[in-house]
């Protein structure tokens, strides 16, 4: 079973198998420019699981929408995705997906989503997992932990929302990843 642990060097939050294999964990080699919507257009909490469905499966030939959306919907069920500081991870695992996709959306005027501090969402990142993974390969659960540590920076998060484009956006979190791993006083996610 992999546990997440630091590496001798602090700046560098590793995963290790059971076999003492290690992976940096980097939320950015799971993203792709076509999944990054600066200005998502959605209101609410289902027209929101829409448009992140709807913006990933656009470009994975594999995926379909309307079950992605479903996933989604039944994972907001159980217990809303919404975290703290305007962040959301909605995610959800499929059978027809053998690799992890993050996509990143942003909201400008904030979407209700039952957040952990009652404050709308604004930052969005959708995760989609394979249903069942290798052990070599980063688990879902560990990517989320990634994401919400690394969005616990208010300037990482402010700077995203002034972001314009989903290049800025992605560039943006690669620098963020970046200046953590080459700083031996900042951990890669603290």
């Amino acid at each position: 079973q992999p546990q997440i642990a630091y590496s001798s060097r602090a700046s560098e939050l590793m995963t290790t198998s059971g076999m003492g294999e290690r992976m940096l964990c980097r939320i950015t080699e799971f993203i792709r420019l076509e999944h990054i919507a600066p200005e998502l257009q959605a209101t609410d909490k289902p027209s929101l699981l829409r448009e992140l469905s709807s913006l990933i499966c656009a470009s994975q030939a594999n995926l379909d929408a309307e079950e992605v959306y479903a996933k989604l919907v039944e994972r907001e069920a159980k217990a809303s995705t919404g975290a703290d500081h305007g962040v959301a991870i909605p995610h959800a695992t499929l059978s027809q997906t053998q690799e992890l996709i993050v996509g990143v959306g942003i909201s400008k005027l904030g979407i209700p989503f039952a957040a952990l501090d009652n404050k709308d969402s604004k930052l969005f990142f959708v995760v989609l997992a394979p249903t069942a993974s290798s052990p070599k390969q980063v688990s879902y659960l560990q990517l989320i932990s990634a994401i919400c540590r690394l969005m616990r920076s208010p300037s990482l998060r402010s700077k995203l929302l002034s972001a314009n484009s989903a290049s800025d956006i992605f560039k943006t979190l690669e620098d963020e990843e970046s200046t953590r791993l080459n700083s031996p006083a900042v951990t890669l996610y603290p």
